[in-house]
């Protein structure tokens, strides 16, 4: 399957490279010494650059595709298995991203030795830095190099343009690699050597420089191929009597929710309740349940508490509400376009989409668009791709030079740690590159990475708002849940849903029994935390009254801001699928409402909690 690009599809794909390496080598130039300047910018960047850039690094190449094939799966339902992230990303606004920022910390491990203090705390440090650092970040890397292989595929032709460059890698080339042949590999390594160049140069400024850049052409891509899609259906009313015609009338593609009696929701063979609960254990699974990792790094390069508040804020907005539903308008033609179980009879592109769903996004965009509208396409495309893969590859060389390289030689000057950056950035690069080799193997390597991530959300949440959580208590939850894991892969007598709630319900165990013989947080360590981030919850020397009045008003904002959110989403999903203006108007008009006065409430209590803690009713 080949699609042809023209010249102007080409100048469009040219132009925006050469705006991506001339952002990095601008960024070179404000760059100053020492890791604070290469990994947070100075602490000094816009927030709605920090939140844009958290937006363009979530929008992955592969995630229009991911969606796609949800759809024709399991209806717009069942991207409930990433929609369930909102209560993670609505407690980071409400509460863990102003204590971030006052955190000061170039990466989530570093925050560690702020909040633990002796061995175990170096121990975990160092355990979570290779973690989320080396691991959990190749794999995400390899994931989205497959996913970009997809893409490139149709478009890129390599045999025809260089046959013997193909011809001289396909002798080194494995065989059966999750980057395809030589041909797709030989794209791949070019992007990839242009994100690590330009990464490198300007740190995480030209990352997210370049960030704000690739989302806006990302997202006008999206939208055009989605105007243009829905239009060949005939907008929501079309797409209706299309889907009665080829589904019957009790076909749930539109359900916003999964029923417990039919549909995918059925397979877990498990109550609502349940179900509910594993989504909250699938939320924080795949992202640290406290907004560590990239979205703490975006936070921490802007000036102010409250300035992180507003960023993590506009992510959501971005998230949720604005650049799902050309995402969804897509994945819905294309089971009208490609029927399920039915491709077949759409010729030989049919046979190819009922081998692999996914494929529909990249062969639609073939179809729909023009020429020049394409080459636009693909750039936006493109954009996705590098603005995953230059945060993660900047995000993981921050681990490697603030919690390995700087432990070791602490007295590194400001130039040294620059080089190693650097360097770690280029490796990053090609550590992807070959983890991409066995990606046929990363759909398992991403289930322990879920299960590692609910061995440790509980305890990673709560070390915010306990005081006597330590890193005994955070290393026994690892290890407990890691050992329920190994236990309950070898026996195989549940689905992986059901592993989950099992193992982070282990892991509080291990928490528990940590707590309990294990070793105190030295008391002065305790001190120097709560006055620099000022949590909130149980410690020491705050009333029991205060703690609860504090608590009550915080979960009242994050109730909300959820709520808000949800309906802002609803509008789109009466403007677009239900035709019905009233309900969108109402919608939107009472969600803003919500969502603007939870944001707020919220920045304007950011930089206040320190004179609460101060206050008389502490004495």
């Amino acid at each position: 399957m080949r699609f042809s690009l023209h010249t102007a599809d080409w100048i469009v794909i040219g132009l925006y490279l050469c705006a991506t390496l001339g952002a990095g080598i601008w960024a070179r130039s404000k760059l100053e010494n020492g890791r604070h300047s290469y990994f947070l910018a100075d602490r000094s960047l816009p927030w709605w650059w920090a939140g844009i850039s958290i937006a363009a690094t979530t929008f992955a190449a592969d995630t229009p595709l991911a969606i796609t094939g949800i759809i024709a799966n399991r209806g717009l339902s069942g991207n409930w298995l990433w929609f369930a992230w909102i209560g993670v990303h609505a407690a980071v606004v409400v509460y863990f991203a102003a204590r971030w920022h006052r955190s000061g910390v170039v990466t989530d491990a570093e925050l560690i030795s702020l909040r633990y203090s002796g061995r175990p705390a170096d121990v975990l440090r160092t355990a979570r830095a290779l973690l989320y650092g080396v691991v959990y970040n190749c794999i995400i890397l390899g994931w989205v190099l497959r996913a970009m292989v997809k893409i490139v595929t149709p478009f890129a032709d390599w045999p025809s343009w260089a046959p013997g460059l193909v011809a001289a890698l396909g002798t080194v080339w494995p065989s059966g690699s999750g980057l395809g042949g030589p041909s797709e590999g030989l794209t791949i390594i070019a992007l990839v050597s242009i994100v690590a160049l330009y990464s490198s140069l300007g740190g995480i400024r030209g990352v997210i420089l370049t960030d704000i850049f690739q989302l806006a052409l990302a997202l006008l891509g999206a939208f055009w191929l989605a105007v243009v899609a829905w239009d060949q259906v005939g907008g929501g009313s079309g797409l209706s009597a299309r889907l009665f015609a080829l589904y019957g009338a009790d076909h749930t593609v539109l359900d916003l929710f999964p029923s417990v009696e039919r549909g995918w929701l059925s397979l877990l063979d498990v109550g609502s309740f349940v179900f509910g609960l594993y989504l909250v254990v699938q939320s924080y699974a795949n992202i640290p349940a406290d907004g560590g990792g990239y979205l703490m790094q975006r936070l921490n390069s802007t000036a102010t508490p409250k300035d992180a508040v507003r960023a993590s804020g506009l992510f959501m907005v971005i998230h949720y509400v604005v650049r799902v539903w050309p995402w969804f308008c897509v994945g819905l033609v294309a089971i009208v376009a490609f029927p399920v179980g039915s491709e077949g009879s759409v010729g030989a592109l049919g046979a190819l989409v009922a081998k692999d769903r996914e494929l529909a996004y990249p062969i639609l965009m073939g179809q729909l668009l023009p020429p020049l509208v394409l080459g636009l396409m693909i750039a936006s495309l493109l954009g996705a791709f590098m603005s995953t893969v230059d945060t993660h590859i900047n995000w993981g060389a921050s681990y490697l030079v603030s919690d390995l390289f700087l432990r070791l030689v602490p007295t590194a000057s400001p130039r040294a740690q620059l080089r190693v950056a650097r360097l770690s950035v280029v490796g990053f690069a090609v550590a992807a590159v070959l983890v991409s080799f066995r990606i046929g193997t990363i759909e398992g390597a991403w289930k322990w990475i879920a299960v590692l991530g609910a061995a440790l959300g509980v305890p990673t949440a709560l070390r915010w708002v306990w005081f006597r959580v330590s890193a005994t208590a955070e290393l026994g939850a690892m290890a407990i849940g890691l050992l329920t894991a190994i236990v309950l892969s070898v026996a195989k007598i549940w689905p992986y849903e059901l592993n989950l709630l099992a193992i982070s319900g282990s892991s509080v165990l291990g928490l528990l029994l940590g707590i309990a013989i294990g070793p105190s947080t030295d008391p002065r360590q305790l001190e120097r935390f709560r006055a620099q981030v000022e949590p909130l919850g149980s410690w020491p020397g705050r009333p029991l009254a205060k703690t609860a009045r504090q608590l009550t008003r915080l979960g009242a904002t994050f109730l909300a801001l959820i709520a808000g959110t949800l309906l802002l989403f609803y509008a789109g999903f009466c403007t677009l699928i239900r035709s019905n203006l009233l309900w969108a108007a109402l919608s939107f008009i009472s969600g803003a409402l919500l969502f603007g006065l939870s944001l707020r409430s919220v920045t304007r209590t950011a930089n206040s909690d320190r004179t609460d803690d101060r206050s008389p009713s502490d004495d």
